[in-house]
Order: C-alpha cells, then sequence, then structure tokens
C-alpha cells in the first residue's frame, strides 16, 4: 500500500475509534469503516457480503474503490471491469476501469475503455494524453542508458520511504512510516501503517549510493503525533519547510470531509547552538483547513515556493503553484502553474532544480502508469513568468508502471534521488539513487514549407560516423536520444516524398531541441541566413519576409538559433527578400535589407541559398562611405563615386522611415574657407545625386565640415604645423553620413 498519494493518504489521520455493532448487517459495518477511511477493514466485511449475494453491484462498487483507494490496481481491476461492462454503466467505472488495465500493463483493453470515457466525457482533457501515452508505452519503456539507478538498501525499509529533500552537501531528509523510536504510537486508519516521521540520513563516501545509515530529524519540535511529511531546505535561510497533518499540540483539526489535510510549516536552524530551533510555526497564510498544501520546494535564492495543493479552482486533482517571498517575508498569493504542467489528474512533488528546471510527478500526462516523473521549464518574457515548455517525460529507468515521484536533483545536475513503489524493492514505497551519464536530447522533423510535423520520419544520429540511435519521429515529428554534453552529433532524417535532410548538433549541458527541415521532393527551396555584418554571428529571431513579385503574396519566418529560415519557391518566378531585426533599443537598429532571388532557370528539385547581413548601427553616430572620390578642386559625382551612392540609396529605400545628415570632409591642404565651401559642394551634389535615384530629399541634410573635423592630428595651418603623409591626409578626406530618425 502506497503513501505516494500524501494528499489523500497523509490526511487521514482520524480522531476517534467507534464500536462497530457486531448486530449490524454486514454491508452496514463495511460501509461505516469505509466512512472512516478504514478500506482495508471494509474489504474483509464486504468480501463476507459478496459470499452471501456475487451480484450485489453496491458491494462490487464499494469493493472496487476500496482497492483502488489502497492502490490496489490488481484486486481492483475483476470489480471495475463488472462495473465498467455493465449496461448503462457509470462513466467513471470505466475511466477507473481503463486505469486499472494500463497499471496492470494491459495496454489494448486499456485504450478501449479510455475511448468510451472519452466518448461520455469529451471534455477530460487529460485521456488524450494517457491515450497518447499508451502508444508510447514502447518508446519510453527503454533503456537508452541515460541513467543509473540504485536502490538505497542502506536506508529503506519494507514500509513507506520517500519524499526526499537535499541538506546542505551533507545529507539528505526523507519521511517513513517506519517504527518510530520515539513515542509516536498512533496508527493511521487509512493505510494501518505508523505516521510518518522525518528522517535524516547523512553523506558516506565510503557508503552505496554515498548515504550511510539514517535516524530520526533530532530536536524537540520536528517529529510530533501525526504525520510530518515531504521537505525543502533553504541553505540561504537556514530554514526547513515541511509539510504536516493540520495539528496543534496534541490535537488535529477536521476538515468539513471528517479528514486531517496538511498544511506547509517552517522550522530555523539555530547556527550558533548547531540544532534546530523550538518552533515549528505556519509558513504560509494560504493554509487551510479544508484543504491540503503540500510538498513543498523553495528556490535556492529563497524567492519562490512551489508547491501541490487540491485548493478549489485548479484543474483537477492536485495542481502545483508557485508563490513569491514578498517585501517583508511573507509568501504572496498562490498561482496555479497553468494547463502546460497541471492536468484534470494529479501533478505533486514538484522539484525546482538550480537550474531553473522543473521536476515534478503527474498521473494525467503522457506516461507508463500510475505516477511519472516530468520536466519543464519556465519561459520568460523580460523579467515575468508566461507560460512552460512542453511536460517531458523522464522515461525509464526513472519511470515505470507503477508510481514514480518525489525527483530530486544536486547541484551538479548529474546526481540525485527519487521514489517509487516498483517490484525489487525493500517494501512499500523505496527511495533511489540515480548518476546521470548524459542528456536526453529532443528533436522534431518538419516540413521546411509548411512547418508541419512528419511523422515517421527514419532518424538516424551518428558519434564521428559510428550509429548511435535509429528511431522514427512520432505523431508530432518528435524524437530523443541519449547524447553527451560537450560533444557533436549529426543526424539523418529520410522519409518517402521528401529529400534526405542532415544536421550537426552541439550537445550542451541543458541541449535545444534539435529541429530538422526536411524538403518536400521535386520543389525548390531557399535557405535564407540572416548574420550580423560586422560579427558574422547568425541573428536568431530575425523577422525574414520573401515577397512573390508575381503574386505579391508575402511568406514570413523567424530565423531560429543559427539565423536560418527556410522557404518553398515556385519556379520561373522573382522574389524580394527583405531581413529586419530588432534591438529593444530605441537610439540602436539592425538596419532593413533587401535582396532579390529568381528560379529562373533552376530545375526542382534544387536548394537555393542567400546570405542577409544586418547593420546595427545608432543614432547620431557617423558611418564613413568608403571609396567616395572626386577630381581635384571638383565637386561633381563621378561614375566611380555614383556606385558607392547607390549602395547609400538602396539602404534609404530599404528603410524608408530613415532621415540622414550626409556629409563631406576635407584635408587640411588649401584655406579652411575654401575647404569649407568645397565640401558644402559636395555634400549638396551626393544629396542630389540621391534623390535623383527615387529618395525624397526631405529625409537628407547636406552638410560640408571642411577641414573641422579632421581623424587624425594632420594640421596645416595655425600655430602647429603637422607633417602628414598622403595617405594621412586621404583619411580626412570622407564622405560620411549619420542617422537623424529611424
Amino acid at each position: 500500500m502506497s503513501l505516494k498519494k500524501s494528499l489523500t493518504l497523509l490526511i487521514a489521520a482520524f480522531l476517534f475509534a467507534g464500536m462497530v455493532n457486531a448486530e449490524k448487517p454486514i454491508v452496514k459495518v463495511g460501509d461505516w469503516y469505509f466512512k472512516q477511511f478504514d478500506y482495508t477493514k471494509a474489504i474483509l466485511f464486504y468480501e463476507r457480503a459478496l459470499k452471501k449475494d456475487q451480484a450485489n453491484v453496491y458491494v462490487k462498487q464499494k469493493m472496487a474503490d476500496s482497492y483502488r483507494l489502497t492502490n490496489d490496481w490488481v484486486k481492483a481491476e475483476p470489480y471495475y471491469g463488472d462495473l465498467a461492462k455493465a449496461e448503462n454503466a457509470n462513466a467513471i467505472n470505466k475511466l477507473y476501469y481503463a486505469e486499472a488495465l494500463r497499471a496492470n500493463q494491459k495496454y489494448a483493453d486499456a485504450k478501449v475503455y479510455y475511448k468510451q470515457y472519452m466518448d461520455v466525457v469529451p471534455a477530460d482533457n487529460s485521456i488524450k494524453e494517457r491515450l497518447n501515452g499508451i502508444d508510447k508505452v514502447e518508446e519510453l519503456s527503454k533503456d537508452k542508458g541515460f541513467y543509473d539507478v540504485k536502490n538505497m538498501d542502506k536506508i529503506n525499509s519494507k514500509f513507506s520511504d520517500f519524499g526526499v529533500s537535499l541538506f546542505k552537501d551533507t545529507g539528505i531528509f526523507f519521511c517513513s512510516n517506519r517504527y518510530p523510536d520515539a513515542y509516536v504510537v498512533h496508527k493511521d486508519r487509512w493505510t494501518h501503517g505508523n505516521f510518518l516521521q522525518i528522517y535524516q540520513a547523512f553523506k558516506d563516501d565510503t557508503a552505496a549510493g554515498n548515504i550511510s545509515t539514517c535516524a530520526l530529524m533530532h530536536g524537540r519540535q520536528p517529529n510530533k503525533k501525526f504525520h510530518e511529511g515531504t521537505s525543502s531546505y533553504v541553505d540561504k535561510m537556514q530554514e526547513l519547510y515541511i509539510d504536516r497533518s493540520n495539528y496543534n499540540g496534541k490535537r488535529a483539526f477536521t476538515a468539513a470531509d471528517k479528514t486531517v489535510k496538511l498544511k506547509i510549516y517552517r522550522i530555523g536552524w539555530l547556527n550558533d547552538q548547531n540544532r534546530w530551533g523550538d518552533e515549528v510555526v505556519e509558513a504560509v497564510t494560504f493554509n487551510d483547513k479544508e484543504y491540503s498544501v503540500s510538498h513543498p520546494t523553495v528556490t535556492k535564492d529563497g524567492k519562490s515556493l512551489y508547491f501541490a495543493s487540491d485548493k478549489p479552482g485548479g484543474y483537477g486533482g492536485v495542481d502545483i503553484y508557485i508563490s513569491t517571498r514578498e517585501i517583508g517575508g511573507a509568501w504572496g498569493t498562490p498561482v496555479n502553474l497553468g494547463p502546460k504542467v497541471n492536468t484534470s489528474s494529479d501533478e505533486m512533488f514538484p522539484f525546482i532544480a538550480e537550474d531553473n528546471t522543473l521536476y515534478f510527478a503527474s498521473s494525467g500526462h503522457t506516461g507508463l502508469g500510475g505516477l511519472d516523473v516530468f520536466s519543464t521549464t519556465m519561459v520568460k518574457t523580460g523579467n515575468k513568468l508566461t507560460n512552460w515548455t512542453e511536460p517531458e517525460n523522464l522515461g525509464y529507468p526513472i519511470n515505470t508502471n507503477a508510481d514514480d515521484f518525489g525527483y530530486v536533483i544536486q547541484k551538479d545536475n548529474k546526481k540525485g534521488y527519487f521514489c517509487s513503489n516498483r517490484e525489487g524493492g525493500q517494501g512499500d514505497d523505496d527511495i533511489y539513487s540515480f548518476v546521470k551519464k548524459g542528456v536526453i536530447l529532443n528533436g522534431i522533423v518538419y516540413d521546411a514549407a509548411t512547418g508541419l510535423p512528419i511523422e515517421g520520419a527514419q532518424v538516424v544520429m551518428k558519434d564521428e560516423d559510428v550509429e548511435k540511435g535509429k528511431l522514427k519521429s512520432g505523431k508530432e515529428g518528435d524524437f530523443s536520444f541519449a547524447a553527451t554534453p560537450g560533444k557533436k552529433y549529426k543526424f539523418y532524417a529520410t522519409k518517402d516524398g521528401y529529400l534526405p535532410a542532415e544536421l550537426t548538433f552541439d550537445v550542451k549541458e541543458k541541449p535545444e531541441l534539435v529541429k530538422i527541415p526536411m524538403v518536400a521532393e521535386g520543389g525548390i527551396t531557399l535557405e535564407i541566413t540572416v548574420l550580423d555584418k560586422r560579427t558574422r554571428d547568425p541573428l536568431e529571431a530575425s523577422k525574414v519576409k520573401v515577397t512573390n513579385l508575381t503574386t505579391m503574396k508575402d511568406e514570413l519566418c523567424s530565423t531560429n538559433k543559427d539565423g536560418k529560415c527556410t522557404f518553398t519557391l515556385e519556379p520561373t518566378t522573382n522574389y524580394r527578400l527583405e531581413a529586419s531585426k530588432e534591438t529593444g533599443e530605441p537610439d540602436t537598429k539592425y538596419l532593413t535589407v533587401t535582396a532579390t532571388q529568381s528560379t529562373n532557370g533552376v530545375k526542382a528539385p534544387a536548394t537555393l541559398y542567400s546570405v542577409l547581413e544586418l547593420e546595427k548601427v545608432k543614432k547620431g553616430v557617423a558611418i564613413k562611405i568608403e571609396n567616395i572620390y572626386y577630381d581635384l578642386d571638383k565637386w561633381f559625382i563621378r561614375p566611380d563615386a555614383a556606385k558607392e551612392l547607390d549602395k547609400l540609396v538602396k539602404v534609404m529605400k530599404d528603410n524608408p522611415t530613415m532621415e540622414i545628415e550626409l556629409s563631406s570632409h576635407t584635408d587640411c591642404r588649401a584655406t579652411a574657407k575654401y575647404n569649407m565651401q568645397l565640401s558644402s559642394k559636395r555634400a549638396e551634389s551626393a544629396v542630389n545625386y540621391i534623390a535623383s535615384q527615387g529618395v525624397e530629399a526631405r529625409r537628407m541634410i547636406a552638410a560640408g565640415y571642411g577641414e573641422s573635423r579632421l581623424v587624425n592630428k594632420c594640421q596645416c595651418e595655425g600655430t602647429v604645423i603637422v607633417p602628414c603623409t598622403d595617405q594621412e591626409h586621404q583619411e580626412n578626406r570622407r564622405t560620411e553620413f549619420k542617422i537623424l530618425k529611424f
């Protein structure tokens, strides 16, 4: 009997025990125990009742529910089967029968009843996730060699051991209902076990899993009469957050349903006395008698608290919430993490790692059955949390068809612990250690033209031409491989109707998504790369527009991390290409750039390539126009100068709202007055030329500065005369423009 569902199982701390009148009918006695959450005893009486009346539907329902609530899906299955197959069967029994079949690895039958339930309750979106999970059982069940998992036999017992939290660098906390060596002698009526207490185990480099034997957490207050559950230690604040039964001293407080809910409490570490404090206080103002607030995990900086709760207003079952510490230290109003994380089923046991990855257990997302461990990362816009990435199932051997939960990982992002009631353990829930031997590399295969995922593409991953994995992409074009950080892998994708695709990918400690675009056979593809003109670095999130000059239809794209966008082109057609990018700074901008592309004479299939370079400029900063030369003492635009000014014409046309000052400068030779007049005429001549090419004159100001703005020390007049070479004088003879308005 597992204690993992602490929001329901940990609450059953009943304060009374009445005597059952043996004269009452057997079913009523069973019902009495059932109402007291003593399902184990209820089953004994219901079994006796069924021996007398095997067709009693009411008793079958109670037997099925009792076994489900004690997490015994094997024995629950036949009862739910009878109920689900009956005429006018209740939809919930179809769901529970499907759950039992899935837990017992009868996946094909489970799909049938999930679909029957979904026909009646189409609004329950979690069923789609569970059906998807059944389709992915084979893939999720594969051991990709990513984790090395060991049972922590030094600290596990035949009872329930779970709820691991990390304590500094010296050990762990966990909770267990093993026989305590203290005065706690009460029993939990639901589980028929002892109440949970907090234990502590310390590191021992000579011990298996680097953890030695354990003992009850010391101190006057941490372990008392009822449940003390999962915890989270915040080293910065030297505080331990604990979920425990709602009680005060010797008395527990029941909710309307006569159960005792969980609340989050806090206890401080007295560093000067090397012990825990004497007071356990409620940690949050949103604790409540009527619902549970549990499974706390606090970020390293002590500013955010994640927890699980079945409070009203969620998405169903148990949801995960976040609260932020306010000025003064109080925790603010909880915010639900939303439908990306939470489902109509249960999400619990959150853990926020130092790299801000959120690990949690769920029975609603795509999984192998029971609770599975998932990971997600926050998506931010500026400093504001806006959403979470699609939760990722960690797969086998972390997850099985049993309950797997309570995943925590150390700051090295390689070693950690999780809990499971899988077969082969010491007893009920057990604690397991793990070592990550790599990272999971996720990717998608998609159509380069439409952006839609490609299902069934053969994807091969190679390391220096050695094949490391081969599989077919899923319905969403998805695939995943185990990989080693710091290595470079090559991916090859093939599928009928598409040209073969190849991609090289560098794996980081926290890798990004591998995206493989595939081009349909017979088409013409254009790959555009956008680069920074100065650094030659790819520019991610640049806006690219391709315009068909025949139909004037636009196609838009935002570049990926490699600065690339892919388009499908029509044959014998001319296109206009445009790239731009925002900097987020009002006085700095990347200048928009355009180019042309033609498919005239291009025979499909073919891939064309274009590179667009964006120049980052700042308002008011002069930009030199290279190779602008004039005849001696002249200001007329020579043909070679016109070619250079044509480049500025294009910039002005590509950026139609931009206004500039165009300036001309001379060296110091000749008089200052003469040079000022000559440079003014040259600047006006350049502006007039640009205007003659279709740029509005109002967007330009001509300025002649003569020798007043030398870029070196080549002075020819006044008290200081500096002799210079022709090359040094040439540096001062220049034409520039600076942006006055974007």
